[in-house]
């Protein structure tokens, strides 16, 4: 029995760097980098923005097939998953607007698949972020040998944001919840603006009544989108239990997401945990 999977690179809206992504075959690994992270315009009604997304190939791959299209995407409120739909499927999409190419090509190792997009604003478009993703999915080949057995082939899949915003879009949010919960801590927040907004942040953990900070939880990297679900939880592992023991500590986090100001809140928490980080 042979099965096939695809291994997605997790989207991620504020991702600042480039990487490379391995997918392990049967026989062989590919290996590729692509730029930019994310596709971010500034837009206004009527217009057409023109860019290009490029995808290059390790020199020690194989020769491999892409096909590229364009999908609707949002977060689930744990901020675990991603899901993906026909562009179109949400209310401030703007896959619609995309068109690419080219759609498919083989990419020979070292070598790079550009992808030109055009966006074209609707004239009578409303102020806010819309956004969309690019997908580049790997195209296995029909003519490959199957592997003998029961077998499972990975193949590569990325998946870019694209961003647009209108001009005098509305910013806003605020913390709805502050969480510790087994090694992790947490705060929920509200986008109650109409643009997608990223997400910097950090958990401060002291003794009650003192002012000297214990250890610090940093997040980063993240969105908080207005739509579908306009709340989302994002997380951080706590550190090792030498560092923050079991004990009562008050938990302040601060919370950067692009406005004039910072968001805080602040809660004293129980925090009990095992005697050391890895023992029993």
């Amino acid at each position: 029995m042979h099965m096939h999977a695809t291994r997605r690179t997790a989207l991620r809206a504020t991702l600042a760097l480039t990487f490379l992504f391995v997918v392990l075959g049967p026989a062989y690994a590919i290996g590729f980098h692509f730029s930019p992270a994310n596709i971010n315009v500034q837009a206004r009604p009527g217009e057409v923005i023109n860019t290009t997304f490029n995808l290059t190939l390790s020199a020690d791959s194989q020769p491999t097939r892409f096909s590229a299209h364009i999908e609707d995407w949002w977060r689930s409120t744990d901020n675990n998953q991603t899901f993906f739909a026909s562009p179109g499927t949400i209310k401030r999409s703007c896959g619609p607007w995309c068109a690419i190419n080219p759609v498919e090509a083989t990419v020979k190792p070292g070598e790079t698949m550009s992808v030109r997009l055009s966006i074209r604003v609707p004239p009578d478009v409303m102020p806010g972020g819309y956004w969309a993703a690019l997908t580049l999915d790997e195209v296995p080949n029909p003519l490959a040998p199957k592997p003998s057995g029961v077998a499972m082939t990975f193949t590569g899949s990325v998946s870019v944001g694209i961003f647009v915003e209108i001009p005098n879009a509305t910013r806003a949010a605020r913390i709805t919840a502050v969480r510790v919960s087994g090694d992790k801590v947490s705060v929920t927040l509200r986008n109650e603006g109409n643009i997608p907004l990223r997400v910097n942040g950090k958990f401060e953990f002291r003794k009650p009544g003192e002012e000297k900070v214990i250890t610090t939880v940093e997040i980063g990297g993240e969105v908080l989108l207005p739509e579908p679900f306009d709340t989302c939880e994002f997380s951080a592992a706590l550190p090792s239990v030498e560092v923050l023991p079991s004990g009562r500590y008050n938990v302040r986090v601060i919370v950067d997401v692009g406005l004039d100001y910072l968001m805080g809140a602040q809660k004293e928490v129980d925090l009990k945990r095992p005697e050391t980080s890895g023992g029993r």
